[in-house]
């Protein structure tokens, strides 16, 4: 079968949520023996016209601003599938109601992430999947480490990820030390120096930030935006972590590890992968 995969980034160096989930995705699949081509920002749009056997679009939001011409195109491909990643409000509503009413199946990452899509654009969507991010549970999972890290903050620093909430909570929080683990859209240094309980470690591997998870007390993430899934707070949830401080109404992973404990909520990010190309009709 011939895949086109067409999202905004390129997946050769996955450091966003979003772009890590997409390529355990496009490496499942091409291990399933999938012919998966990968469309992004900067890819000719000679791609639109190639045959595929199926079509997988992802992220959008820098190709419907920087490149318009080809949003037409991919709502043309007669199978088509929609993976979900954010709230899709990059679009006009008659844009994105094309694009989720044409779509062969509809993926999302929880169950809150699909009620929000409702309850903001009505209840137009078809062949909806519940599919979660994979994440490598031989890594990501309990240990018996001691508890060296008070709250940790892990991931990337943005004023939609909450990094004001996190710079207050510090603050008003004097007897909590606060480690930052991450990179971000501009340098906060100067800001978390201001702060005496704040200490920030830079960005980390994947694969460290586990042994991190797994060797704290507390995680904060209080975004100001909704969070489908999150996969920092995932990993965290499955390293033990106890304690999650934020918004967690808000947080899709942290609802569904509540709605379906640990042993359901791993085994549905373990085989996320997996799933998500078992569920593709077309």
């Amino acid at each position: 079968m011939k895949v086109l995969f067409i999202s905004d980034f390129t997946l050769e160096h996955s450091i966003g949520g979003a772009q890590v989930s997409n390529k355990l995705i496009i490496d499942k699949g091409r291990e399933l023996g999938l012919d998966i081509k990968e469309h992004h920002l900067e890819s000719s749009i000679t791609d639109f016209f190639s045959s595929y056997d199926l079509v997988i679009n992802s992220n959008l939001a820098a190709i419907s601003h920087i490149s318009p011409e080809k949003m037409p195109l991919i709502t043309k491909f007669p199978n088509y599938v929609r993976l979900e990643h954010d709230s899709c409000n990059y679009l006009s509503s008659e844009g994105r109601e094309d694009l989720f009413k044409n779509s062969k199946s509809n993926f999302f990452l929880s169950r809150y992430h699909y009620k929000f899509f409702t309850e903001m654009y009505g209840n137009y969507f078809k062949n909806v999947e519940i599919v979660y991010d994979p994440i490598d549970t031989s890594i990501f999972k309990k240990s018996q480490d001691e508890k060296i890290y008070d709250v940790v903050y892990c991931g990337y620093l943005h004023k939609l990820k909450g990094v004001n909430n996190l710079i207050s909570f510090a603050k008003q929080n004097p007897n909590r030390k606060v480690s930052i683990f991450g990179w971000g859209d501009r340098d906060y240094t100067p800001l978390f120096d201001k702060v005496e309980n704040i200490e920030f470690l830079g960005n980390k591997p994947h694969e460290e930030i586990a042994k991190i998870l797994q060797q704290s007390k507390a995680l904060f993430h209080y975004p100001i935006v909704n969070e489908p899934f999150c996969r920092m707070v995932a990993e965290a949830l499955l390293c033990g972590v106890e304690e999650i401080i934020g918004d967690t109404e808000r947080i899709g992973a942290y609802l569904e590890f509540q709605e379906v404990g640990y042993d359901n909520f791993k085994n549905g990010c373990e085989n996320a992968a997996e799933n998500f190309w078992s569920k593709i009709k077309i």
